[in-house]
This record gives structure tokens, C-alpha cells and sequence, in this order.
């Protein structure tokens, strides 16, 4: 008698759990159809959604991006081992104040390591939506974007601001800085010291015979030259054309001249390739001490005349000014 009623419940139970794994799967293909509309939505922008669960560590990053799988750190220590670590102790303080309440969110920029070596900067923002009874969080959720092309962006127009792009050198803006920061350093120290404006002899020539392409080789080759032959603490500017600047600071006119010998000489054994062989360029300078009272005008105008001297004397030459 009893038998049919518990056959009656094993069929409930069936349909039961027939029903619940029809909306389970209907639930999973929604859940699919939402992730593709928001990796569709963020595809480019370089935000990446993330959940942290600071009481466990766990990091869970929604959509990649152009990232690999293995380049999202699934855990919070995985996280801070890969912080740059310039950054580390900054982007740490900022993301356990707010943890604390200390602040409305955390927000940070910062650097990673990947695992080939390579940089990525991250603007990384991010709110605890969950605390439990005690206060403390238990979920933080936040996005951070690839700010890399940004940076590098950035550098490359401080690299310009400060550097002459062929060369490599500082540029004349950022050498006269210099110049006037030595000149005050000096006249407060009553220290010496001297410049030396240089010439390359000859050099429209050379643009003439062998073309804009081997001038500038040539321009990049003395620079690279001149970089390695000063002395830490030495500024060596390109002022213009084929002109530089140098500026010795600490040195007697005679310890600037004995330096700057040694870069006459550098650039008179420097060879530059070309269809017709190899070519050599020489260079004439004039030579400046700072005087008490000097403007850097003053000392500019002094060592330029005297490089003029240098090349009605011959050209190839060290002249000091008087």
C-alpha cells in the first residue's frame, strides 16, 4: 500500500532535480553572455575589473585584456612579489590605509615585473564594499588600467625636454641651466671653475661632400665621444649645429685645459665610414675661467670669443680667453 506514494516522491525528486540543473545552465550561459558583453565593452580600454579578499588573500581579475592568464597574480603576496620595488612600499601604505577606513579609496600607480623582465605601469583604484561585524574588510573591489604607453609617453618627452635628440647630450636650454646652476654654486663656494665652447672644423664641408646623413653620424659619433671623456660632474651640451658647450666645474683653467686636450684628441682620432673611406674631423675650443661677479652671458661671450681665436690661428687648437 505504501509502495506507490514513495514511487510518486522519487518522481517529484526527479523533476526536481531536472528543473534545477535547466536553470543552472541557464544561469551559466547567462553568466557567459554577461562576461562577453564586458570583455566586449572594456576590449582596448586596458581596464581590468578585480576582487580582493584581504582576510584569505585571494585576487580574482574578471577580464584580461591583453594580458596572459599567467600574468594576474591569484593571490595577494603573488601581488606584492611582483611590485617594482620603488614602488612597493608606497602602493602598499595607500591600499592598507584604506583598508583601514583611513581613506574613502585606495588609488595608486605603479610599476610591475614580469616574469620575461619587462615593466608594466598600472593606475590601480579600488573600494572595500564589504566589512564583517568587527569593521574589518572582507571584500575590495576595483580596476586598474595599463598606463604603460602613457609613461613611456611622458618619459619620452621629458627625455626631449632635457636632451637633444640626436645626440643624445643635454640640450642647450637644460646645458645653460646647468651652466648657471655651476656658476652659483662656484660663486658661493668661491671655487673655480671654467668652460670650453667647441667647434667641429670644417663641418659644412663635410655636409657638402658626403650629405646631411654622414653629418649627422658623425655629430652623434663626437658626442658618444665626448660623453665618455668628461669627468663625473662635467656637463657636456650641445648648444647647436656642429657647437657645444662644456662645462668644468672644480677646475683651474689650466686642469680645464689639460681636460679639454683630452678631448681635442678623442675627436681627432674619431673615423666615420663612408662610400669613399673612412673620414676624420678635427675640432677647435675656446677656453673660458670664471671670473668673480660673472654673469653666465658674460663667461659664454669670453669663451666664444676666444674659440673665434682658435680659428683664424688655424683651426684644430685650444685658445684661452684673457
Amino acid at each position: 500500500m505504501n509502495a506507490r506514494p514513495e514511487n510518486n516522491n522519487n518522481e517529484i525528486d526527479s523533476e526536481e532535480v531536472v528543473r534545477l540543473k535547466a536553470q543552472l545552465t541557464e544561469a551559466q550561459a547567462t553568466i557567459r553572455r554577461l562576461n562577453e558583453k564586458l570583455d566586449a565593452a572594456l576590449d582596448g580600454t586596458g581596464l581590468c575589473l578585480w576582487q580582493g579578499l584581504p582576510q584569505t588573500g585571494d585576487l580574482t581579475v574578471f577580464n584580461l585584456q591583453a594580458f596572459k592568464p599567467g600574468d594576474m597574480a591569484p593571490h595577494f603576496n603573488r601581488w606584492c612579489a611582483k611590485l617594482h620595488p620603488e614602488d612597493r612600499d608606497a602602493t602598499l601604505q595607500r591600499y592598507f590605509e584604506h583598508l583601514a577606513g583611513h581613506s574613502p579609496r585606495y588609488e595608486a600607480e605603479y610599476r610591475t615585473i614580469n616574469q620575461d623582465g619587462s615593466v608594466t605601469w598600472l593606475w590601480d583604484l579600488g573600494r572595500v564594499v564589504e566589512r564583517d561585524a568587527f569593521g574589518r574588510a572582507v571584500r575590495i573591489m576595483g580596476a586598474h588600467f595599463d598606463v604603460t604607453r602613457r609613461k613611456m609617453a611622458e618619459q619620452e618627452m621629458a627625455r626631449l625636454a632635457h636632451f637633444d635628440p640626436l645626440t643624445g647630450l643635454l640640450n642647450r636650454r637644460q646645458g645653460m641651466e646647468r651652466l648657471k646652476a655651476a656658476i652659483e654654486s662656484a660663486l658661493h663656494a668661491g671655487s673655480e671653475l671654467a668652460i670650453a665652447m667647441l667647434d667641429i672644423d670644417h663641418f659644412k664641408l663635410i655636409n657638402d661632400n658626403y650629405g646631411h646623413t654622414v653629418g649627422d653620424r658623425i655629430l652623434v659619433g663626437i658626442g658618444s665621444n665626448m660623453a665618455a671623456a668628461v669627468r663625473q660632474g662635467d656637463v657636456c651640451a650641445r648648444w647647436g649645429g656642429e657647437e657645444f658647450v662644456l662645462v668644468f666645474p672644480h677646475s683651474t683653467i689650466e686642469q680645464a685645459r689639460l681636460q679639454a686636450e683630452r678631448i681635442r684628441h678623442a675627436i681627432s682620432a674619431y673615423r666615420e665610414s663612408t662610400e669613399d673611406g673612412n673620414i676624420g674631423v678635427t675640432a677647435s675650443m675656446g677656453l673660458a675661467a670664471l671670473t668673480f661677479g660673472e654673469t653666465s652671458t658674460g663667461l659664454l661671450q669670453r669663451a666664444d670669443q676666444a674659440l673665434l681665436s682658435a680659428k683664424r690661428s688655424g683651426r684644430d687648437r685650444i685658445a684661452i680667453a684673457t
